[in-house]
């Protein structure tokens, strides 16, 4: 039996060339395990496959280059999807969509930050959308005690600068601990193919996101009423600061 060769390094004219993955790995500086998350979340085109050969190219090394000059200026993943396509926009009010668009005007700063957490981001027209609504929504849910708009969403921004070292150590002690536990689920004998890994991996992450926020929400759920009612009932009377500052 023989095996057809596959030239593997730069394209050239006329040549079946590409990259396996452990080139490109080495080629942009990032796991081949990283390379397949991207995969996976469609930040990555699949391969062309060469009989049992995966082989990438240079469009490859542009995209993987482009996400990482991404990171290094501090977009996670779910902004860089809604800033290269991947993640499309939620369809938001009118009313919140010009809001959002005076608030890049007015806000260029918070209009970024919340773009950098993923929250918000752009169309190819440079339109400002709604990526991630939920988070949105909960902060502008903050006029009903009396809270501004941007107040509001500088709280937010704020609070996710805050629980985001949190999130990365959680991530990775809750993902390591649940492979300890159950560790067929890591076993590379098991899975036949890439795809079946890619189709793991999506149902780990979202198993490991759904675990984190349901525990976050039961532990901050706990506290707060107790917490916010104590604070509250301390702040002074705004009537006797106006009198005493007089």
């Amino acid at each position: 039996m023989t095996i057809d060769r596959v030239t593997t390094g730069p394209a050239t004219a006329g040549t079946a060339v590409g990259y396996t993955v452990e080139e490109l790995a080495r080629k942009v500086g990032m796991s081949a395990r990283n390379i397949r998350a991207h995969q996976a979340r469609r930040l990555l085109a699949p391969p062309v496959r060469r009989g049992r050969v995966a082989l990438y190219d240079d469009s490859h090394v542009r995209r993987l280059e482009a996400i990482l000059t991404l990171q290094r200026q501090g977009f996670n993943l779910v902004s860089i999807e809604a800033m290269l396509g991947v993640r499309t926009g939620d369809e938001a009010p009118d009313g919140l969509t010009a809001m959002l668009q005076r608030l890049a005007t007015e806000r260029p700063a918070l209009t970024h930050a919340l773009t950098r957490h993923g929250v918000i981001g752009r169309a190819p027209d440079g339109t400002v959308r709604t990526v991630r609504p939920r988070p949105l929504r909960a902060a502008l849910d903050l006029h009903r005690v009396r809270m501004g708009t941007v107040p509001a969403l500088q709280a937010l921004s704020e609070v996710l600068d805050s629980v985001r070292p949190l999130a990365d150590e959680l991530v990775a002690a809750v993902t390591a601990r649940m492979l300890a536990l159950a560790p067929e689920m890591g076993g590379a004998g098991s899975r036949p193919s890439w795809s079946d890994v890619d189709r793991e991996t999506i149902l780990l992450t979202q198993g490991v996101v759904n675990v984190l926020t349901e525990a976050f929400r039961l532990a901050v759920e706990n506290q707060a009423e107790a917490y916010v009612a104590d604070l509250l009932e301390n702040q002074p009377d705004p009537a006797e600061v106006s009198v005493d500052n007089g």
